[in-house]
């Protein structure tokens, strides 16, 4: 091979690399709004989440069960978030350049993997919460049965979503332009046997997920009945306890201390008032459950829905207007969404975890 060859090859090799780059830095600055977007989640659900697991592991009582799977579920939401942001922000930097055949498989795996443990973790809790209101004098989850059941949604996850390794991958693009072929990480194409077993798989997951959805929302039903009949019930007690000189003495400050602190109580009403508080807390937990799962449907709702259109029309993407493709890329990847508003919602429904957050930033 002369000079002459080696300097053209090299110059073609030049060539190629600019080309390649320029048509990625085109698609990177096409997909900048979803990049910044994406950044914003991260930024808010990453810091919140580990604000929750510091909160709940170390600073507030474990002897409650009711708060449990909060850590749990804040370990899965955080390593959800740096997943599923590591997949969806390489495909939009690098989307006709995707790294390395392994990282696709592996980050396309654990990105379902991660989301199908949280949701199936909110089932599980869905379950322990219907149990605590709707059957308080059944058999009840213990600490063990709770331990275990976070090890089977992860097993679960893990083990239903292995055929998933074997359909994505490093895929070729062509763009005839620039004469050049880039490389992103999608479905491998194969035969139509193979094709129609990706459908199945795909059919599968999705029933699974729909199945999980509908235990949870009948479980809250059962749930919300229960806490609406027996909020009725203490409204009914309350305006009789008013009428009642031995409780209004027991709820009587004497001399500027806190209520039900200084006074004698009569043991027959401390005991409802005490039972009444324990009721109300068990309700509010399972409140706060109930919102984040109602949350959590709502933002897995849209990528499903694109994921079943995507599926039966391969050209969806493709097909889309300009503002059309950005508005449904937004809510394709909305299930983000909910990985990142639990610190929002226990900050709402639990007080206490509100006051040791504010005293995390000095606000006592």
């Amino acid at each position: 091979m002369t000079m002459n060859e080696n300097i053209s090859d090299i110059s073609k090799d030049i060539k190629h690399r600019a080309y390649m780059l320029y048509w990625n830095e085109q698609n990177t600055e096409y997909l900048t709004p979803n990049t910044i977007l994406l950044s914003i989640f991260l930024l808010i659900g990453v810091p919140g989440n580990l604000a929750v697991i510091f909160v709940y592991q170390f600073r507030l009582s474990k002897k409650t069960n009711g708060r449990y799977f909060n850590v749990p579920l804040a370990w899965v939401d955080t390593v959800a978030l740096l997943i599923s942001g590591a997949y969806n922000l390489t495909q939009n930097t690098r989307h006709v350049i995707f790294p390395g055949f392994g990282v696709c498989k592996v980050l396309k795996y654990s990105s379902y993997v991660t989301i199908s443990t949280s949701l199936y973790l909110l089932g599980v809790i869905a379950i322990q919460r219907y149990l605590k209101i709707c059957r308080p004098f059944k058999r009840q989850m213990n600490l063990k049965w709770m331990r275990r059941s976070v090890m089977i949604c992860v097993l679960v996850s893990v083990v239903l979503y292995i055929p998933l390794l074997l359909y994505y991958g490093p895929v070729e693009i062509k763009n005839p332009y620039f004469n050049v072929t880039g490389c992103q990480c999608s479905k491998l194409p194969g035969s139509q046997t193979k094709l129609k077993l990706l459908k199945i798989f795909q059919g599968f997951w999705f029933i699974v997920s729909c199945g999980d959805v509908f235990l949870i929302t009948i479980l809250y039903i059962l749930i919300a009945k229960v806490i609406i009949k027996n909020a009725r019930k203490m409204k009914h007690v309350e305006k009789k306890d008013r009428t009642d000189p031995k409780i209004q003495m027991i709820m009587q400050p004497s001399s500027g201390e806190s209520e039900l602190e200084t006074a004698t109580p009569n043991t027959e009403a401390s005991g409802k008032h005490t039972k009444s508080n324990q009721q109300n807390g068990a309700f509010k937990i399972s409140l706060m459950f109930m919102t984040i799962s109602i949350v959590g449907f709502l933002a897995y709702l849209p990528a499903w829905t694109l994921i079943v259109l995507e599926t039966n029309n391969p050209s969806f993407w493709k097909n889309l207007s300009s503002v059309s493709f950005h508005i449904c890329l937004v809510l394709r990847r909305m299930y983000m969404v909910n990985h990142l508003c639990n610190p929002f919602i226990y900050g709402v429904f639990d007080t206490a975890f509100r006051v040791e957050v504010k005293k995390m930033f000095g606000k006592d």
